[in-house]
Parts: C-alpha cells; sequence; structure tokens
C-alpha cells in the first residue's frame, strides 16, 4: 500500500513534462520521413539525418539543415528548466518551456514543409511516419501541461492523481463520523422565520397545563417566625422584658 503511494505522489506535471522533453530527443533520431524515390526505394529520414545532410550512394542531396540543431536544443532547454528546483518559480518555468515547446513545433512543421519541397524537386515523394506524428503530439502536450500551470488549473509539483480526486470531490457534501450529510448550506435557512408550526405540532403546547416538577411550586404554608430573646452583652444570660440590668453580673442593659 505504501509502494503505491509513493509511485503516485511522483506522478505529477513536472516529471511528465520532463519524461515528454526525454521522449522528444529520442525521438530526433527515430525516422520521421519516408522518401521514395525511382531507382532507390524507400529513405527513411529522421531529423538527425536531416541536419548532418541526406546522401545517397554518398552523393550528397541536400544541405545540413541548421535548424535541425535548434530542434535538439529546444527540448534539453525544457529538461533543463524542470530540472531547476528552488531557482524558477513554476510559472516562470511553464512560460518559458511553453515558448520553447512551440518554436520546436514550429520548426518541426517547416522541416516537413522542407523535406516534401527538395522531394519534389529530386522527382521524390516524401510522406511522414509515425516518429513524426509522436513528436508533434509530445510537443502539444507540453504545451497544454504549460498553460494549466499557468492558469493555474494544475501545480507542477502536487501529485496529478490527488488533484483529480480533490477536484471530484469538490462541492460534494461532507458526511459526519455517522454517515449522515448535513443539510446545505441555506437549505432551512428561514424555516423557523415567521413560518407557521405544521399541523401535527399545532397545539402541542396549547391549552394544555404543564406537569408540576416533583416538589417544585407546590404550596407550602408559611412558618412563623419566633422573636427573637434579647441577651446580656456581657455575660449572654438571657434579659428579662424591662429589666434596666441584667439578673445575673448587673450590666446596664443598653
Amino acid at each position: 500500500m505504501n509502494s503505491g503511494n509513493d509511485f503516485t505522489k511522483h506522478i505529477h506535471v513536472k516529471n511528465i513534462i520532463r519524461l515528454l522533453s526525454i521522449l522528444l530527443m529520442v525521438f530526433f533520431f527515430v525516422p520521421s520521413f519516408m522518401v521514395s524515390c525511382a531507382g532507390y526505394g524507400n529513405i527513411k529520414i529522421s531529423a538527425f539525418k536531416a541536419m548532418t545532410g541526406i546522401k545517397i550512394e554518398g552523393e550528397s542531396v541536400t544541405d545540413p539543415k541548421i535548424i535541425c540543431i535548434i530542434m535538439l536544443l529546444l527540448p534539453i532547454a525544457m529538461l533543463a528548466l524542470w530540472c531547476l528546483k528552488s531557482v524558477l518559480k513554476d510559472k516562470i518555468a511553464a512560460i518559458a518551456s511553453g515558448s520553447c515547446a512551440v518554436v520546436d513545433f514550429i520548426f518541426w512543421i517547416a522541416l516537413c514543409v522542407g523535406v516534401n519541397k527538395e522531394a519534389t524537386d529530386n522527382y521524390c515523394t516524401a510522406k511522414v511516419t509515425a516518429g513524426f506524428i509522436f513528436n508533434i503530439l509530445f510537443i502539444l502536450a507540453i504545451v497544454v501541461l504549460d498553460l494549466l500551470i499557468i492558469i493555474n488549473v494544475l501545480q507542477a509539483e502536487k501529485p496529478l492523481i490527488r488533484q483529480k480526486i480533490m477536484n471530484g470531490y469538490q462541492g460534494m457534501p461532507q458526511q459526519n463520523m455517522y454517515g449522515n450529510v448535513p443539510p446545505q448550506q441555506g437549505q432551512f435557512q428561514g424555516q423557523f422565520q415567521g413560518q407557521p408550526m405544521p399541523p401535527q405540532q399545532q397545539g402541542q403546547f396549547q391549552g394544555q397545563p404543564m406537569p408540576p416538577q416533583q416538589g417544585q411550586f407546590q404550596s407550602q404554608p408559611v412558618q412563623p417566625q419566633q422573636p427573637v430573646q434579647p441577651v446580656c452583652s456581657k455575660c449572654g444570660a438571657p434579659l428579662v422584658a424591662g429589666n434596666k440590668f441584667c439578673t445575673k453580673c448587673g450590666n446596664p442593659v443598653a
């Protein structure tokens, strides 16, 4: 279970762009065009072969393509941009990487047009292969991913699978520990604000006496308070009403 989590956390946009950049470098050496010439058969041409110049039976047919050198350097630059950590911000890296991908796309289309033109000039026919199609798809995928990073739809280093799961759960009601879904905000707003109570509840507390609590609010007779007997302030003996002196110690009564 932990190995699966460790694998998915590495599936993020930055690593995907790195992989696509490496594939672009690999497919630079894969044949992208098939040229058919009378008497020579089919000739497979890659971007690397176009960079060094096409030769048939030792004879140079086309001049070296300088733009092919740039077409090899652009994927290297994209890979380097996404390998720099804590140097470039994600949006800056995405803008630079996307710009390189767009330029690379233009150069691949220009190379395709140039190969077709030279093949026609030499009375040959040229057509693209699966290698060319894969190159174009890889470049377009990089452009789309960089664009999604720029507009904050995806994050460069956040696991892509978790982002999709979280986006799927956004807006869904959360369940509590008992599996009950709390009411949506405003669902019961104003239910008890000036609205009549349902009929089955009306009269439930109207005209019905409240049951008395045990020992609470029951009428009890009031016990009469007994007069307080005055005592001597000196010896504490009870004083007799009307005497001016204490009968025990003779202390005058105040």
